[in-house]
């Protein structure tokens, strides 16, 4: 696949490929200039049917079990937006917060040892077209292994950065308004730091979770440059429909060695060290606010 990068200011050219790959052909490439004015000034709702984050105060709530462990994560549409002036772009703020608990003898999840592991604020915003636009994170993490918090992760659509000879960090797409399969498209781009992509791999998928069964799924594969051979397959349904739109993301795989699953889930668990706290990071997270 070709790779157009353009070289100009972040507010006037910032572009997203999207490639059809029809076996080892292109079939079509399209690009999605970046413009602000395709921007509200007010963050409007991010509606697009696949993956709604809507209305404000919505969560959406994940589980995933391995042998030794459970990982729970909670997405919260808050009502802050942050402007990112490099862009002049209004984001809303998803807040999402990932816990790790063990598993007891009788194979359940064992919430009385949950800790916080991450806690993020994501900048999203939906562009007049539906497409939704992926303009950064605020991320904080505990480091088992020296034992303090990191940002490792962090970045921002037009932030410079302190190598001359590498690019400000550039938005990208993470839900097409009219995605099609095959499509190929960027999420992120800060060289060396965050080079995410996703492609469409189907539309009309079903995916079976103790939710229920979903259909009409678009199935998404994810993947960053930086660690080769991490993939994700997502699973974004359309029913069943309220208000006229998608359940969002029901499913996702992760396939790195042994195939981790995460399901959408209506059981969270109450009680989580740090869940909902106002302040950010977490205090639960340990970090203090460095």
């Amino acid at each position: 696949m070709n790779i157009v990068r353009k070289h100009c200011i972040p507010t006037a050219c910032i572009s997203v490929l999207l490639s059809t790959v029809m076996g080892n052909a292109v079939g079509k490439e399209v690009t999605i200039p970046f413009d602000p004015v395709n921007f509200p000034v007010v963050p409007g709702p991010i509606n697009n049917q696949y993956w709604p984050l809507t209305p404000i105060g919505a969560s959406f709530s994940y589980q995933a079990k391995t042998e030794d462990e459970c990982e729970f994560n909670k997405l919260i549409v808050t009502a802050e937006t942050y402007y990112i002036a490099a862009v002049d772009v209004t984001t809303t703020v998803v807040r999402d917060q990932e816990w790790v608990t063990e598993v007891d003898n009788d194979g359940e999840c064992d919430t009385s040892t949950a800790e916080l592991t991450e806690d993020t604020r994501d900048y999203y915003a939906q562009d007049i077209n539906g497409n939704i636009w992926y303009f950064g994170e605020d991320t904080w993490s505990w480091d088992d292994e020296t034992e303090q918090c990191t940002d490792d992760g962090a970045w921002e659509a037009g932030a410079p950065i302190g190598d001359p000879e590498v690019d400000p960090a550039q938005a990208g797409i993470v839900m097409l308004a009219n995605p099609e399969s095959g499509d190929r498209y960027r999420q992120e781009l800060l060289e060396d730091e965050a080079e995410d992509w996703g492609a469409v791999l189907r539309l009309n998928a079903t995916a079976s979770t103790d939710l229920g069964e979903f259909s009409d799924c678009l199935i998404t594969k994810e993947w960053t440059l930086i660690e080769p051979g991490e993939i994700e397959h997502k699973y974004y349904c359309l029913t069943p429909e309220t208000d006229g739109l998608g359940f969002g993301l029901v499913l996702i795989e992760e396939l790195k060695g042994k195939t981790k699953t995460v399901e959408l889930t209506d059981n969270f668990p109450a009680g989580l060290p740090g869940d909902n706290d106002a302040n950010f990071p977490a205090d639960a997270l340990g970090c203090n606010g460095d």
